[in-house]
Formats: C-alpha cells, structure tokens, sequence
C-alpha cells in the first residue's frame, strides 16, 4: 500500500475519534466547569469514559501513525531508532505542528483522570477540567495537523477522490 493510501486510512481513523470526541465534549459542556463537592452521576461517568477512550484513540492515531507516515511523505530523513521526542521536534520544524510541547502535554492531560481523588473533591474537579479542556484542544491540534496535510500532500486526498470516480 502507497503511504498517501495508508495516511487516507489513518485521517479516516482519527476523524471518527475527533467527531465522537467532539460530540461527548459537547455532551460535557453543561458541567464542564465542575465545582468541588459535585456528584458525578452515571450519565457524566459514561460521558467522561467516552472522552477518555475517543482523546487516548485520537492520541495514539495520530502519534504512531499520522505523525511519522508525515515525515515519511516530506522526506525527513530521520533515523529509524530517533525517539518520538526527536520526532515531535522534527514535526515541528517542518510546520506539522504548532510546539512539540504542546504534545507533550497531552500525556499529563491524559494522566489526569487516571487519580479518583475521591477525598479530595478540588483535586478531582479540576483534573476533570483539566482533561475536558486537554481533549478540546487535542482535537484543535489534529485539526491543525489535518489542513497541513491537506496543504501539503494533496496526493492523499487525490487517492479517495480516484476510488470515489
């Protein structure tokens, strides 16, 4: 398979997860700003299971696919044991992305739900927030990375439009 037919399949993939990431944030939106003390009820557990699942979906998509089949199609030599940091940074200058820190954050983003903190009510609602806006932006970034893929490789949009005809 051509990398423009595999990075079609892959931005399929990571539009499926941004869409239904979307949707549940809009979902979230009337609670987003929790107050300490809040009881989250099983509709909001269902809805924040939804964001955590669609934003680690959307996470590892774009970073063990899109990213690296990016430099592959913009011809970054780069070497085959370069850690992902090297990568993020390569992703960087080329324009891929905004920061390289920026993706970093999304770890400790992605981290933030991990804790309950059930006795600490302030802790936990703000992790929740912290997530829920972490999420947001996630899909913002893979937005991002979408128009300079789009921009760039316009090879890759050619391929669905030939299967399409």
């Amino acid at each position: 398979m051509m990398p423009e037919q595999s990075m079609r399949i892959y931005l399929a993939e990571c539009s499926l997860h941004a869409e239904v990431l979307g949707e549940a944030l809009i979902d979230a939106k009337g609670w987003a700003s929790l107050l300490p003390g809040i009881v989250i009820e099983k509709k909001m557990l269902r809805i924040l299971d939804q964001v955590a699942y669609r934003f680690a979906k959307l996470q590892d998509s774009m970073g063990e696919k899109v990213m690296p089949l990016i430099l592959e199609l913009a011809q970054e030599p780069i070497s085959a044991n370069a850690t992902f940091v090297e990568k993020l940074n390569r992703l960087e200058r080329i324009g891929a992305i905004p920061s390289a820190e920026e993706w970093k954050k999304f770890r400790i983003v992605r981290n933030a739900l991990a804790h309950d903190y059930p006795d600490e009510p302030e802790l936990r609602a703000s992790a929740i927030n912290l997530f829920l806006e972490g999420a947001a932006n996630l899909i913002a970034l893979y937005q991002d990375v979408k128009a300079y893929i789009d921009a760039h490789f316009p090879e890759v949009n050619e391929i669905s439009k030939e299967k399409i005809t």
